[in-house]
């Protein structure tokens, strides 16, 4: 029996300028020109200064077909660049992918999220037995950046997975279908992978064990956790700002991707009742329950309008016990349900419904 979830056979999509960002920089950090870095792309220098700025998919191959050409000497640069793709280049996706409460639902959302951002490469996971294999489709990439684009995608696999667990995925096995390389080239494929490759192979991919996909998040190392804080942060100060308590308290709200915390909890950190609590927000004109509203109600809209992300999923990540509390609270909010709201900003209201492609572990 085989449970399967495997992105659209589709990879001329359109992706954030991060990802141009990235590249550039890799560029520059090894001695290339930003104009060298983009010559033939049609990315103006100003585009990678704009927060919402896109680029064709053809426009980073090109890209990547640069430094290919600049840096011949560098093999392991598709890796070097893969491993510069954190959990928060991704934006609010990479909160989303942060605060799943497993590693199975984890690699659900990354599985869509790479394919719907910066992946070049077409991945497919899928379960057999006690083992899951993830694999990375290339044949429809040019030759000339084909090795370059499923290394550097592998390798931003692996450091998303680091980042989201807190440390190494234990592989069982480790299979490419390029031939045997140096042993330098070898060396940097098993010091990333954490084993050493079997080259040669029919195709690309790496297994591990079934069981792992149960294990709950650690919500990633403080650090990362951190960056998200701030990326959300400054979404939601981009609606409302806040001083003094509710600023701290918002605050709060944010700064544990996948459970936001009651008041009770706030007050015991803070040293204070919920009593003294409650009289010092009121003192700033805010209630807590109306900051808590503030931040849920942010994040819920950009997710539904930025993620592939069913509403079940926001309503997890936003602490609702179930979907029809979310959905309820959302209409209050808005004044239409989510599905309603999905359409008019242009997006599947069905992206709400089913996780398309959704990998469900046995």
């Amino acid at each position: 029996m085989r449970n399967k979830s495997s992105a659209p056979h589709v990879w001329d999509f359109r992706r954030g300028v991060a990802t141009a960002r990235v590249l550039t920089q890799l560029g520059t950090d090894h001695g290339l020109s930003v104009d060298d870095t983009l010559r033939h792309t049609g990315i103006a220098r100003a585009l990678l200064d704009d927060p919402k700025g896109e680029i064709e998919a053809h426009q980073e191959v090109q890209l990547i077909r640069n430094l290919v050409n600049a840096l011949p000497h560098m093999p392991t640069l598709g890796l070097q660049a893969g491993t510069r793709y954190h959990v928060t280049t991704y934006g609010l996706w990479g909160y989303a992918v942060l605060s799943s409460p497993t590693l199975g639902s984890a690699i659900s959302m990354a599985s869509r999220m790479l394919n719907l951002t910066f992946s070049l490469t077409v991945s497919e996971v899928e379960q057999e037995g006690d083992c899951i294999t993830s694999s990375f489709h290339s044949d429809h990439l040019p030759p000339d950046v084909r090795q370059f684009i499923v290394d550097r995608d592998r390798a931003a696999v692996i450091t998303l997975q680091r980042e989201i667990l807190g440390r190494p995925l234990p592989f069982r096995t480790i299979r490419m279908r390029r031939a045997e390389p140096s042993a330098e080239v070898a060396e940097a494929y098993t010091s990333l992978f954490g084993v050493r490759p079997q080259f040669g192979q029919d195709s690309d991919c790496a297994l591990f064990d079934a069981n792992l996909m149960q294990q709950p998040l650690p919500q990633a190392d403080s650090h990362t956790a951190k960056l998200c804080e701030q990326m959300c942060r400054q979404l939601v100060e981009g609606r409302k700002s806040r001083t003094g308590v509710s600023a701290t308290v918002r605050n709060r709200l944010m700064s544990t991707p996948g459970h936001i915390p009651d008041m009770e909890e706030i007050a015991a950190e803070m040293s204070v009742t919920s009593r003294t609590l409650r009289r010092h927000l009121t003192a700033e004109g805010a209630t807590f329950r109306a900051l808590l509203e503030e931040v849920r109600s942010t994040l819920a809209e950009e997710l539904m309008v930025t993620a592939s992300i069913t509403h079940g999923e926001i309503a997890e990540r936003l602490g609702y016990a179930d979907v029809t509390t979310f959905i309820e609270a959302f209409r209050r909010w808005r004044g239409v349900p989510p599905s309603e709201f999905r359409r008019s900003r242009g997006v599947s209201p069905e992206a709400g419904r089913v996780a398309r492609r959704r990998f469900v572990p046995r």
